[in-house]
């Protein structure tokens, strides 16, 4: 029954891909958390979501300035119900599940972004990420004014300088900053985060199953991403599957024959091809 659940997480998150660019993210990142909590009623965890959006709406209602507007929101989601960062537990792979974020009222900034901006939009605002290197924020516009913040560190109201020592601290590389980042982040580019946190993590952690699964969910995103092919293939190597493995990183090399690590890859396949002659 759990694996038909996790199959049925993959496609429902497949057929919302399907359906074009501006799909619902918080669906997009239910699903996520669906393939990996196969007894999780995902209807139920998006109208939880939406009850918490529904009345931080309510709590805005009535105020025209864009700062008081905000402040109710974010007394609501920050104050009133706890909602911040996991600044002790980072890589803790909770924090990138909405279920888990909402059971524990902690999360990264990427999964806590995606509860305020649907808040935000429920509260009338234009809302939408911003991915920064190193972190992710929420842009909101009401009333012509535009403000930046912080999901993660408590619903911070932060500048464009603010967003700058924020890429600079986070990355070490403060040239990584460019203001073209301001104008914000689409549905598919918050998923491939989410789950590109969830890669990296599983890899460190040398959890390649689950590794191997966030990968295959960003090949739904990009199906001719040749880094998320290749890193496939060195995932089905880890799990002991060379053909499957063979045939991923000789379609990267197809890609991109000129790729900085094609030799050290073709090294990687002659040895697998290797282990298939003495396997047979």
């Amino acid at each position: 029954m759990w694996r038909e659940r996790r199959t049925e997480a993959r496609q429902q998150l497949e057929l919302l891909l399907a359906s074009g660019s501006g799909f619902d993210i918080v669906e997009a990142a239910a699903w996520v958390a669906g393939e990996e909590y196969p007894d999780l009623d995902v209807s139920v965890l998006l109208a939880r979501v939406r009850l918490i959006s529904a009345e931080g709406a309510r709590r805005a209602d009535g105020l025209s300035n864009p700062f008081a507007r905000l402040d109710a929101l974010r007394g609501y989601l920050f104050d009133e119900l706890g909602f911040r960062g996991n600044e002790k537990e980072y890589n803790d792979p909770r924090n990138s599940f909405l279920n888990e974020v909402l059971d524990r009222r902690l999360g990264n900034p990427l999964t806590l972004s995606v509860l305020f901006l649907d808040a935000a939009t429920a509260a009338g605002f234009d809302a939408r990420g911003v991915g920064l290197p190193g972190h992710f924020i929420a842009r909101v516009t009401y009333a012509r004014r535009t403000l930046f913040v912080d999901p993660y560190h408590v619903g911070q109201v932060i500048s464009e300088d603010d967003c700058r020592q924020l890429v600079a601290r986070t990355t070490g590389r403060p040239s990584l900053f460019r203001r073209g980042l301001l104008e914000g982040a689409d549905e598919r580019a918050m998923l491939t985060r989410l789950l590109l946190n969830l890669k990296y993590i599983y890899v460190k952690t040398e959890d390649y199953v689950r590794a191997l699964a966030a990968v295959e969910r960003l090949l739904l995103i990009g199906p001719d991403d040749p880094t998320e092919i290749r890193d496939r293939g060195f995932l089905h190597a880890h799990l002991g599957r060379p053909g499957a493995a063979v045939s991923d990183l000789e379609s990267y090399l197809a890609l991109t024959p000129d790729a900085r690590d094609a030799e050290s890859v073709r090294g990687r396949v002659a040895w697998l091809r290797q282990r298939l002659t003495e396997c047979n």
